[in-house]
């Protein structure tokens, strides 16, 4: 099977540089040139035989540089290394070409063939596909491929059939006919637009947004006649206002429905703390030893005078009440959180030690105080006690009733 003659061979990385090749290889057969670009060689079978054959014949070979697009060279089965290993071996002319800068070739991962360090080496061609795509494309045919071939399709207009339609774009999309790409078209190029030539009759046309597939819309072309020239106007702004707006209302939407559910889960909550309030009779109980009553009174007149439901068996039991246990056991059931303060006194205490013992086991919330520094001895009690904050006065100076009322709100929440 013989070959076709191409010009021009467009190599690229799908991911990336697919849309840039379709637009580099419009703009190039607009100007002449012959270009070999895969997608639109209609190419179903002998893949390889095909691509490498164009390789061949083609004396100009482009590479299109987009970010991360020589990554996969390092293996030898690649296709774009293939490529260009082919493209160096037949003594092609080689540019690679950097659209609007952002590729860099010190930014590729170590262990790269040397087909990829040659073409490091070769000249770039900048070209920039936002502002000014047709100038640095002009610029580069004249200084670089120029030289090498001239277009081989002459007399364009004349070769071709069909009515001159000429599409304008407000955002960078695909014109598709019957299902099938048709051209694409560059926002940022509004002087000439894109032209191609149809024929006379009725064409259904979608046009695609190329940055957001959703902003689309279907039109109905009529062409009279193939001696004919028209101008298409493609509106997708309006289209991506209109999403763009209709996103920020289900954006707030969403941010209003999780609003209210985050008040109605705090207002159950809110219910259930009192629910719980009702359900106790006190907030804290205070487990200590009777040696460090001092200290324990102040906590216990902050935390009253804070609003605090509080049980101290030394102001709270009075002489005659009956069976001292008996009412320290229902305060303690009746109490929401245990306030136990650990000293060496404590330590000492039976009761103490019985009680901390008894909030541990039932999972009563417990706020520790220390007291003292005897604690560090106490390999028991901080062992107990490793998983809970402790809230050690021992080692504060100066007012510690804010740190104490803010440990005692978190608690009882």
């Amino acid at each position: 099977m013989k070959s076709k003659q191409y010009d021009i061979f467009i190599s690229y990385r799908r991911e990336g540089g697919e849309d840039k090749a379709r637009i580099l290889n419009q703009h190039l057969s607009a100007c002449g040139y012959h270009a070999f670009f895969d997608h639109e060689a209609g190419i179903r079978q002998e893949f390889e035989t095909v691509i490498l054959a164009a390789v061949e014949t083609a004396p100009v070979f482009l590479m299109l540089l987009t970010p991360c697009c020589l990554d996969r060279c390092v293996d030898e089965e690649d296709w774009v290394r293939r490529e260009v290993e082919l493209a160096f071996k037949c003594h092609k002319e080689v540019i690679p070409i950097r659209p609007n800068y952002d590729f860099e070739f010190s930014d590729l991962p170590e262990g790269m063939p040397d087909c990829i360090e040659q073409l490091s080496r070769q000249q770039l061609a900048e070209v920039d596909f936002h502002h000014n795509f047709k100038a640095t494309v002009n610029l580069m045919i004249e200084e670089r491929i120029k030289p090498t071939v001239q277009p081989s399709i002459t007399n364009i207009a004349s070769s071709e059939k069909g009515a001159i339609i000429h599409f304008f774009s407000d955002i960078s999309c695909r014109v598709m006919h019957f299902g099938k790409q048709l051209i694409v078209t560059n926002a940022e190029e509004q002087t000439e637009g894109v032209t191609t030539r149809m024929l006379k009759g009725r064409h259904i046309l979608d046009y695609v947004s190329i940055e957001h597939e959703e902003d689309s819309y279907r039109d109905e072309l009529t062409i009279p006649d193939n001696d004919y020239e028209d101008f298409v106007r493609i509106s997708l702004q309006t289209i991506k206002d209109k999403r763009i707006e209709k996103e920020e209302r289900l954006k707030h939407e969403q941010l209003r429905i999780a609003k209210e559910e985050r008040e109605r889960r705090q207002e159950k909550q809110a219910e259930n703390t009192m629910t719980d309030n009702r359900q106790y009779q006190y907030d804290f109980f205070f487990s200590y030893a009777r040696k460090d009553a001092f200290i324990v009174r102040k906590v216990f007149s902050l935390l009253q005078e804070a609003g605090y439901r509080c049980f101290l068996d030394i102001t709270n039991l009075t002489a005659g009440d009956y069976c001292f246990s008996d009412v320290l056991g229902n305060a303690f059931n009746q109490s929401r959180c245990v306030l136990f303060f650990y000293s060496e006194n404590s330590n000492r205490s039976k009761y103490s030690m019985h009680e901390l013992g008894r909030a541990m086991s039932e999972k009563k919330p417990l706020l520790p105080i220390i007291l003292d520094n005897s604690i560090k001895d106490n390999l028991y009690i901080k062992a107990a006690l490793r998983f809970y904050h402790w809230l050690d006065l021992s080692k504060m100076e100066g007012d510690w009733t804010q740190l104490l009322l803010d440990a005692a709100r978190k608690i009882i929440r």
